[in-house]
């Protein structure tokens, strides 16, 4: 998961002809805006640096781990991996899978929440579905507890190459309004259905 450490170098583009290339006044904005909103917040005072020269130098902002697949059973797993970073702003969580005959459905905090679903086979992206329906029910509690703007965010929702995010909106806002990257390439905030 993203949220603890800064991990390898990010992804950089290259120009034309190889050359590394060296972002602009857009890179130096969002890196300076992605630093107000709290990115960078849980690193060491040296490694926040790094992470912002990177970004004003034209790498990527976010550090990629996978997301666990969580449509077969998974979610309680997941959660209790999330559960530490989430203590650090007032959520405690409390898991357990909820016996149903048809869904597959979990207790996050006493919140019943149905991770999937049969009819979600049938037409629908299960995957993500598994995948934003507990984090909506995160990000309830994040909010409920209102020490923090951070809430959940996911790229690439429900595949094996899922990741999520825990960052305040506006820094997701402030990597969209750049313009530098495509809307795929910028967290969603997990808000359910």
């Amino acid at each position: 998961m993203a949220f603890d450490d800064v991990g390898a170098r990010r992804f950089r583009p290259r120009a034309e002809g190889g050359d590394p290339w060296r972002g602009d006044e857009r890179h130096r904005a969002m890196a300076e805006a992605l630093n107000r909103y709290g990115l960078w917040d849980h690193l060491p005072a040296e490694l926040r640096e790094s992470a912002m020269t990177e970004v004003a130098t034209g790498c990527y902002p976010l550090h990629l781990d996978l997301l666990e697949e969580l449509a077969e059973g998974g979610v309680e797993r997941f959660l209790r991996e999330l559960a530490p970073a989430l203590a650090r702003y007032g959520v405690v969580l409390e898991i357990e899978t909820v016996p149903d005959a048809d869904d597959y459905t979990v207790s996050i905090n006493g919140i019943r929440c149905v991770v999937a679903r049969p009819e979600d086979w049938e037409g629908g992206d299960p995957w993500a579905l598994s995948t934003v329906r507990p984090l909506a029910v995160v990000n309830q509690l994040l909010a409920a507890a209102g020490r923090s703007a951070l809430r959940a965010h996911t790229l690439c929702a429900g595949g094996n190459e899922g990741l999520v995010f825990l960052m305040d909106p506006r820094a997701a806002e402030a990597m969209r309004a750049s313009g530098l990257f495509p809307e795929h390439e910028v967290p969603a905030l997990a808000d359910g259905e």
